[in-house]
């Protein structure tokens, strides 16, 4: 199917109307009372602008007649047409090139060749670069010819997602000639998508629940995986796979043992969140026990391409001082570095989205570690081990607790204490204390308690001040 022109897009029309008005994304955010991360997804094309959306946009941009009307009739269009594979993707780093990472890229190019074990797999915190890692694999994977898939699992969505997304996501783009001939053989594939019920006899929708009608699912899903790939390969990159559910760890498991070599499998997954005794932790073991799975660690990027990134994001005439500041402040994380380079002007505020991004972290973590976490921003730098110690928490449980930390990828373990892998998310919750509550909990009052007797809880102080 031949790719659309997307000068004309919603996208397009949006960025060009903006720069004609003299605006930042930040300025027009604030003009038209949205997120800058809406912003950007509308431009980027991941995001379908609603009418309420199209009216603020047009009042803040100040549209003539005929320029309101082109962006409606962009908007429209957009709509009667199937986003580009990869824009359920969402890296928070715009189309901007790919900065650092040449090992990973070089592996992953490799990977998609055929290369190594069928399954390559990312594993780091929020904002490292994953999905802009699976961006690159979808590009990569079309610039070669070969089928490219894309699912992303989501809170509360069907049991086998991301992997039925990924193949709903294809058939939705796929003309009925093309479809009918990948859907040869494919019977029971209905109970994966109820969606083309209509094109078997239903059997596979009425026997889903039974373990016959499960067997065939699976099977008519690797024979339809099969059929894309022809005499090559297919590809199949999905995104946040620790939200997967165990139905989709055990689809995900049979896929890779029955497709490979065929099958070249691109998934992302967050730090922390995947415990060995989930069925998503199994599928990894079982998978790393057959060499049928190569793990990636991501870690923060290098001063020099920190720099790289920051010059790349920043507004032009951003002085190398403010370069140097922002590159301190995010520590390596690209979408700090990306978000505080557009923001750099403004001074020494931190975003609100970058805010509610650290409060999205913490959530993730119990609460008397998130309360462990805010002594340890007020204190600042690497803190020894003692100086967390307290009559009520013993040295066992303050490393018990650091190590959950940790393994989130929230704090790094030096020789002579614990530190924020961040500078920016001790800044955040530092900030969310308060003077007083910061000088407290730095030893000004007897044990770290409050004057109402009550223990310091900072877990939700982030949104306070966001």
């Amino acid at each position: 199917m031949p790719a659309p022109d997307w000068d004309d897009s919603f996208g397009a029309v949006l960025a060009r109307l903006r720069h004609a008005a003299g605006l930042t994304q930040e300025r027009l955010a604030d003009r038209a009372e949205l997120s800058v991360r809406a912003i950007s997804s509308l431009e980027c094309g991941s995001r379908h602008p609603r009418r309420l959306t199209l009216d603020r946009l047009a009042t803040a941009l100040r549209l003539t007649a005929d320029q309101r009307g082109e962006l409606v009739r962009a908007a429209q269009a957009q709509r009667r047409r199937p986003a580009p594979v990869g824009m359920l993707l969402d890296g928070g780093f715009g189309n901007g090139p790919l900065i650092g990472r040449r090992t990973e890229v070089a592996e992953l190019f490799a990977h998609l060749a055929g290369d190594g074990p069928p399954t390559l797999s990312y594993e780091g915190e929020p904002g490292i670069g994953k999905s802009r890692l699976l961006a690159e694999a979808v590009t990569m994977g079309t610039a070669a010819g070969m089928p490219v898939l894309v699912g992303v699992a989501r809170r509360g969505a069907d049991s086998y997602a991301p992997v039925a997304e990924a193949l709903a996501d294809h058939v939705r783009r796929t003309s009925t000639g093309p479809l009918a001939a990948q859907l040869r053989g494919c019977a029971g594939l209905d109970a994966l998508l109820p969606e083309l019920a209509d094109r078997f006899d239903g059997s596979g929708a009425r026997t889903a629940g039974s373990a016959q009608g499960r067997r065939l699912m699976f099977e008519a899903t690797g024979r339809f995986l099969d059929n894309l790939a022809g005499t090559g390969r297919v590809v199949l990159v999905l995104d946040d796979l620790h939200l997967a559910g165990p139905d989709a760890a055990e689809l995900l498991t049979f896929l890779v043992r029955r497709g490979w070599p065929r099958l070249r499998l691109v998934v992302a997954y967050r730090s922390g969140e995947v415990a060995p005794s989930s069925p998503l932790g199994q599928c990894a073991a079982e998978l790393a026990r057959l060499r049928m799975v190569r793990g990636r660690r991501l870690a923060p990027l290098t001063p020099l391409e920190a720099d790289a990134v920051v010059a790349s994001a920043a507004p032009a005439g951003l002085p190398p001082a403010e370069r140097a500041r922002i590159v301190r402040r995010a520590g390596g994380l690209p979408l700090f570095l990306v978000e505080l380079a557009r923001h750099g002007a403004e001074g020494e505020s931190v975003p609100w989205h970058l805010r509610l991004a650290v409060v999205h972290q913490l959530a993730a973590l119990p609460e008397h570690v998130v309360q462990l976490l805010g002594r340890l921003a007020a204190l600042g730098g690497t803190v020894p081990v003692d100086r967390l110690v307290r009559p009520d928490l013993p040295v066992e449980l303050v490393l018990d607790q650091l190590d959950v930390a940790r393994r989130y990828r929230i704090l790094d373990e030096t020789r002579v204490g614990f530190r924020f892998r961040y500078p920016l998310v001790r800044e955040v919750l530092a900030g969310g204390l308060g003077l007083a509550r910061r000088r407290l909990l730095r030893g000004s009052l007897p044990h770290q308690t409050a004057t109402d007797g009550r223990s310091a809880d900072v877990r939700h102080a982030p949104l306070r001040t966001a």
